[in-house]
């Protein structure tokens, strides 16, 4: 869906779709059928009206109405039916929407309840008060009708969509990487938040994206942190490859990002021979890889060509990954404003305006092998920058809404392991026979998965950004202990802190108030349950009389 509400372009072809953005490797397809039968759901009187119009394709009316008594169903005489319901809950997409009468009380589903082969209805047109679907971006075969231009335009597309209809799929996601959740603790919602259309759920311990719904905003990607949901349409390694080969004939230093239905603006403009005017899918889509490997390649600013305001999901996206950008870039000395996001009125004047003395002026172009990864696409960008701007410090702090940083952990950690179970990145590492607990900064996403699953509460975020890829790489150790071996076959089984913690703990409980069973504690698995058949052969006494109870 393009910055203006316009619906995107179906394609009919997955060679359509390679073609449509010149790209390596098409994305799969995702395939709508209808037959065009609408749902009208408004004031009676209107919603027939409306439906007596599309009696080619057929129409169902609904009218909602909170004092109806249970649900009412009539046939017109020319075979209408007519709805009256308490309470209406849509759901779905073109060809395939739900609509559940009362779901609270006598649940109906209207599809059902007209016989409809499909068992949903193919179009919506909305004329109540308050809108069926609370999201920013509609769905596919739902129109709003708030006037007589809405109503018009509905009336005009709704019998055009009959027959099958492709579009490519805008995404990709891989749930292994996914900080969305782990062990029944939710963590990241950056695609969440971001998403528009209300196509990404959570789902057990990651998301769950319907293809039919999104649209291709490209805002989640931007947003995620782990690179788990990305861009498809096309990936962002093949739009460095080919803004690259855009680049090879001359000197690009100004970028102009803008999406297709705001080319006519574009082209009224004489851009000077140093900007680069480029169409793309959705800006949104386009975030810190991309730039990251833009600036790498010579170009000195990123002109964003967004007409949505200011508190747009996608525009706050773009917003938020700039600012950590220019944080992460100032740094290394390099202060200007590289990304600008700017309305299609203000992108020529923006773009004529001379280039401030940058740093990046005298940066030698450095490129490299893009990868199909956000974070190692980023982290290399800023390797080749690091060369020739010698970072200020060895690394540079950032907000708590950054996809870098570290952990620490205080003397509190008992080296349960809880926090490795949960790390999405395989940030922190387990001491395989050692006790230990150990870190890989560059694949730390600052998620909070960690921080949220140590039963010690011993683990503290510190978002950053740590310039030198080496260290960055390393395996970092953030606490080691001696392991503590079995008083009776001497095997390493656990750590002195985890230990005294637990006796610590047990400290006075009736199962544990004789030598003899305080002595288990220390004793391995197996080793406990040996001792317990050679000296407890009567077994625990499970109704033993506490001293509080004999009182």
């Amino acid at each position: 869906m393009s910055d203006s509400g316009n619906p995107i372009q179906f394609q009919t072809s997955t060679d359509a779709v390679i073609e449509a953005q010149k790209i390596i490797e098409a994305t799969s397809i995702i395939e709508y059928q209808s037959q065009g039968h609408a749902l009208v759901v408004g004031p009676r009187d209107s919603a027939l009206s409306i439906a007596e119009k599309l009696q080619q394709s057929g129409a169902t009316v609904v009218s909602i109405d909170a004092q109806a008594g249970g649900v009412d169903k009539q046939l017109t005489h020319d075979g209408i039916a007519v709805f009256t319901v308490n309470e209406l809950q849509l759901s779905g997409h073109l060809g395939a929407y739900q609509a559940i009468a009362n779901p609270q009380t006598d649940s109906l589903d209207l599809a059902v309840s007209t016989y409809r082969e499909s068992g949903a209805f193919d179009v919506v047109i909305d004329l109540s008060d308050k809108p069926c679907l609370a999201v920013s971006l509609l769905p596919f075969g739902y129109f709003r009708v708030t006037d007589d231009a809405s109503l018009a335009e509905a009336l005009e597309q709704v019998p055009e969509l009959v027959g099958t209809f492709d579009k490519p799929k805008f995404f990709e996601y891989r749930e292994s990487i996914c900080a969305h959740s782990r062990s029944e603790i939710t963590a990241c919602t950056a695609c969440m938040d971001s998403c528009v259309a209300g196509a990404i759920q959570s789902a057990g311990e990651g998301i769950a994206v319907d293809p039919y719904l999104c649209q291709g905003c490209g805002a989640c990607s931007t947003a995620c942190p782990t690179g788990a949901i990305s861009y498809a349409y096309p990936k962002v390694v093949d739009a460095i490859t080919r803004t690259r080969e855009l680049m090879s004939n001359a000197p690009i230093h100004t970028l102009v990002l803008h999406t297709e239905d705001l080319q006519v603006e574009v082209d009224a403009y004489a851009f000077n021979e140093h900007t680069l005017p480029l169409v793309v899918e959705e800006v949104s889509a386009f975030g810190m890889d991309y730039w990251s490997a833009m600036v790498c390649a010579g170009v000195q600013r990123i002109l964003i060509v967004q007409d949505a305001s200011a508190e747009d999901p996608n525009r706050r996206v773009l917003a938020s990954q700039a600012k950590l950008f220019h944080r992460m870039l100032s740094g290394l000395r390099i202060d200007t404003p590289v990304v600008q996001l700017a309305g299609s009125e203000a992108v020529f004047e923006l773009s004529n305006v001379p280039l401030p003395d940058s740093p990046l002026a005298a940066l030698k172009p450095g490129l490299f092998a893009a990868q199909d990864n956000k974070r190692q696409t980023i982290r290399m960008a800023f390797d080749v920058l690091a060369e020739q701007y010698p970072p200020i410090e060895a690394s540079q702090p950032l907000t708590t809404d950054s996809l870098f940083g570290r952990v620490s952990v205080s003397s509190d950690c008992t080296l349960c392991m809880a926090c490795v179970s949960v790390c999405p990145g395989k940030a922190l590492l387990d001491g395989q026979d050692t006790p230990a607990l150990r870190l890989v900064e560059a694949n730390c996403v600052q998620c909070g998965l960690c921080e949220n699953a140590c039963p010690e509460s011993a683990i503290t975020l510190e978002p950053r950004y740590l310039y030198s890829g080496i260290d960055a790489r390393k395996i970092h150790t953030l606490k080691e202990e001696e392991p503590f071996h079995c008083i009776r076959c001497h095997k390493p089984f656990a750590t002195h802190q985890m230990i005294n913690l637990m006796m610590g703990k047990l400290e006075g409980h009736w199962m544990f108030g004789d030598d003899s069973a305080k002595r288990r504690l220390k004793m391995c698995e197996d080793c406990r349950v040996k001792d317990m058949f050679e000296n407890e052969a009567q077994g625990i006494e499970v109704h033993k009389k506490t001293p509080s109870d004999q009182a």
